[in-house]
């Protein structure tokens, strides 16, 4: 685990070496972060998890995304916690504030029974409120999801996806996010998703930034041997380039 830990930071950092032709251009940006997770619900430890996310726009209307970290802890020789993922994510501005998206997202967590899971979406989304410090976007997204669980069968099925993400500017260099996502299985009513995080980022200087954050996920239908809901206190230190 600490060598799969020691090559995602490794990844991070040389994915944020810029060179003069790209910083000519100044169409992309990267953001490498590190931070402190204490864990509770299917995974209960004190780790350190690594994650970096790149963004290229291609034009004025148009831009991708590209993310993937990992966590992982050991607790007296044993594995207590590992999680991966990797999310893809295109958008193009259709006028101001309306926009439509193509993401795709992977993610490992064989603790809260989740061996592989793929997630396409295709949406639009829009700014509802958009202020000098306020900043209200909500996304809603049809999509489909294959989740192949541990100690259990497959899952596969079309889904309904709702987002809204709430951002305030305190000053120029401290803000507060707050983000809400509803998945809904259209196959069983019964089967859904919620995840939430409240974040405080404050800038230390022009590259480097902490981010002080809480994110629950809930499930309504967890895999064997698996609890309903997590969640992550952490403490993070993000360089962006």
């Amino acid at each position: 685990m600490k060598r799969i830990s020691l090559a995602i930071v490794l990844i991070a950092g040389f994915m944020t070496v810029p060179t003069f032709a790209e910083e000519s251009a100044k169409k992309w940006k990267d953001s490498a972060e590190a931070s402190y997770v204490n864990a509770n619900g299917n995974s209960k430890a004190t780790t350190t998890s690594a994650k970096n996310l790149f963004s290229y726009a291609f034009n004025t209307l148009t831009s991708t995304e590209l993310e993937g970290g990992g966590l992982g802890a050991r607790s007296k020789g044993v594995v207590t916690t590992e999680q991966y993922f990797a999310r893809e994510r295109l958008q193009h501005k259709v006028d101001d504030r309306d926009y439509v998206f193509q993401s795709y997202r992977w993610d490992r967590n064989r603790f809260a029974g989740i061996a592989h899971r793929h997630e396409f979406s295709t949406g639009v989304g829009r700014e509802l409120w958009k202020m000098p410090k306020n900043l209200l976007t909500a996304e809603v997204a049809p999509g489909y999801i294959n989740e192949e669980r541990i100690g259990d069968k497959r899952r596969s099925f079309a889904s309904a996806r709702f987002y809204t993400k709430y951002v305030h500017d305190f000053t120029e260099t401290a803000k507060f996010s707050q983000d809400y996502e509803y998945l809904q299985s259209l196959k069983d009513t019964r089967d859904n998703r919620t995840a939430t995080e409240t974040a405080l980022t404050t800038a230390l200087s022009t590259y480097f930034s902490v981010k002080t954050s809480f994110v629950w996920k809930h499930v309504s239908q967890p895999p064997p041997n698996a609890v309903k809901d997590d969640t992550l206190a952490s403490f993070a230190l993000i360089a962006n380039f």
